[in-house]
């Protein structure tokens, strides 16, 4: 594949395979292909007729189908209207009778059954009653065709609600909407008011007549339809009087009648005797239910029409879909870390350019990653042996001073341990053919270490060493703890007075290795700290160097954490993966 890119691209090869030449030139770019496959299969006009097609007929039928919502929504505000007109003649017949302005005044017994016949007499043969009450100024005398509610106490709430109502307009029918519970049980939605005053103006009473909400829904739901209707009736404040889908929403403030019917096909209409609104929706999906014949007609033309251009598109889009799903196979594999991924292609077209760039591609990175990580061991091997170099000097002076003292001491099993310890203590260090080591052989390079400082001060040191058993195989950098012992031993105890302690602990949390070092040294003052943290402090052991190679090895989410306090002492801690010697071969 590549040899072929190559001979294409070289212009001073091209006498060499002329049949490749012409190949090339007779196989048609991917444009051309595509450009092919749309005129064949007749995308285009299919669109375009079809999107006409389907659009008249639901224009039409969606056209139609409005006709009929607007129609039942109408009806529902015209038979609100003559409700209106029904009960506001009721009305009044009542207000005009003589004996009616009598009664409210006081009267008898036999009066009062007067009354209540012609008020009943008024609302005979309807199918849902309205309930009518007329009481008088104070509320002491009343006429009803029902048990009188408790909420229709004029004395009690003249100021207030339906009596209020009443008041805005004298003498006048006033329509109030509100939402209670009868006596009988049923529920009220909606009513009228007037007031009822004698010739020289005086105010004698109330009449009032109650809609139950049965009634009003017999009104708006009195429809013969082919189709799924819903309604709301609001009055001008936006008070919801009645709610045939969410009846809980009866009684409220709708705070956004805008959002009524969303979604749906929506037609309002207003009720101008009652100052209501009428709103009337339906699901506008009906109307693909209503495209009828047409519609299968155009759906069976426009079948046939698709089984065509999906024969073609299946031909063109496995042609074209193959190389561009090994390439993105590929493309992943190499995402995943397997660069020996290759594409074999023998088309010499666009794709078989991109197949060739993409193999030598991969090449480039294996090579540039083979090369990255060359760098990077011998950058991690030179950080190891600027740690050996960095053994304190003052170290090896104190210990072969030890050992002299000892030797005029005659103290010949202390000198041959010292010996002993400072041997294997330098072959550990000077060991680094392997970058990394296990915790437990770190562990051992430190207790070299502490045993040569336990005779060095005697009984002022004391090490506590706490480990878990299954962090001890966990692989670790070379060198990553004994710097920090060092450290501590050297700038925390050496110039300190008494006993000096020294806790090394190391838990595992999971898939992360826990470690600090801790001591009762000298400790540091702010601005020292603050020099380590920052990297500028140059009078420590190897921190800056750790920290740098805990950042190499497992990224920018570790490193060291250091917490000291001048005359206390300090902690320094840090938090990598664990891993075991299996996991890492």
């Amino acid at each position: 594949m590549e040899r072929k890119f190559g001979h294409i691209c070289d212009p001073r090869s091209m006498h060499t395979r002329p049949k490749e030449i012409i190949r090339m030139r007779k196989s048609l770019s991917f444009y051309n292909k595509l450009l092919i496959f749309f005129v064949l299969v007749g995308v285009i006009p299919l669109l375009i007729i079809g999107s006409m097609t389907y659009g008249f007929s639901k224009r039409f039928f969606l056209e139609q189908y409005r006709q009929q919502l607007h129609g039942k929504v109408a009806g529902a505000a015209e038979r609100f209207d003559a409700l209106a007109e029904e009960y506001g003649g009721i009305m009044n017949t009542i207000g005009e009778l003589p004996e009616v302005r009598q009664a409210l005044l006081g009267g008898s017994a036999e009066l009062k059954k007067n009354v209540e016949q012609r008020m009943h007499l008024l609302l005979a043969g309807k199918k849902n009653k309205a309930a009518i009450y007329m009481i008088n100024a104070d509320g002491s005398v009343h006429y009803s065709t029902r048990e009188l509610p408790s909420i229709y106490n004029p004395a009690k709430y003249r100021g207030w609600g339906i009596f209020r109502t009443a008041h805005e307009a004298e003498g006048e029918i006033r329509v109030y909407p509100h939402a209670y519970d009868s006596p009988q049980g049923d529920k009220v939605v909606l009513s009228l008011v007037q007031t009822l005053h004698s010739s020289s103006g005086e105010l004698l009473g109330y009449l009032i007549v109650d809609f139950p909400r049965a009634l009003i829904a017999d009104i708006v739901s009195a429809y013969d339809a082919p189709f799924a209707m819903d309604f709301v009736v609001l009055d001008r404040h936006a008070y919801t009087v009645i709610h045939t889908k969410q009846p809980e929403r009866e009684g409220t403030l709708e705070r956004e009648p805008g959002e009524i019917g969303s979604g749906h096909l929506l037609q309002i209409v207003p009720s101008e005797r009652l100052g209501l609104s009428v709103y009337g929706y339906s699901p506008a999906a009906i109307v693909e239910q209503s495209m009828g014949f047409i519609q299968t007609l155009f759906a069976v033309a426009a079948a046939v029409s698709l089984v065509i251009c999906l024969w073609f598109a299946y031909k063109l889009s496995k042609y074209v879909s193959k190389p561009i799903f090994e390439l993105a196979h590929s493309m992943k594999r190499i995402s995943m870390g397997d660069l020996s991924v290759r594409i074999e292609s023998r088309r010499v077209d666009e794709f078989g350019i991109v197949a060739s760039g993409f193999n030598a591609m991969a090449t480039q990175i294996k090579d540039l990653i083979a090369s990255a990580k060359d760098e990077q061991r011998r950058l991690r091997v030179a950080e190891i042996k600027a740690l050996q170099a960095q053994l304190n000097p003052h170290f090896i002076y104190n210990t072969l001073d030890l050992i002299k003292w000892n030797a005029k001491m005659n103290q010949t099993k202390e000198i041959s341990g010292i010996v002993v310890q400072l041997s294997r203590l330098l072959r550990g260090m000077i060991h680094v053919d392997d970058e990394e080591t296990t915790l437990g052989a770190e562990m051992e390079l430190i207790e070299h270490y502490l045993y040569i400082q336990r005779i060095r001060f005697a009984d002022r040191l004391r090490v506590d060493i706490r480990i878990d058993d299954d962090a001890l195989d966990a692989v670790i950098p070379r060198l990553l703890l004994h710097p920090l012992v060092e450290n501590a031993i050297v700038h925390g105890f050496e110039n300190k007075v008494g006993s000096v302690d020294l806790s090394l602990v190391c838990l595992r949390r999971g898939d992360e290795l826990h470690l600090e070092i801790a001591d009762n040294g000298i400790g540091m003052d702010e601005e020292t700290l603050a020099a380590i943290r920052e990297g500028t402090h140059h009078g420590g052991i190897g921190i800056s160097n750790v920290h740098n190679r805990i950042r190499l090895y497992y990224g920018e989410a570790y490193g060291l954490d250091i917490e000291s306090e001048a005359g206390v002492g300090t902690r320094v801690s840090l938090r990598i993966p664990y891993r075991r010697k299996e996991e890492t071969a």
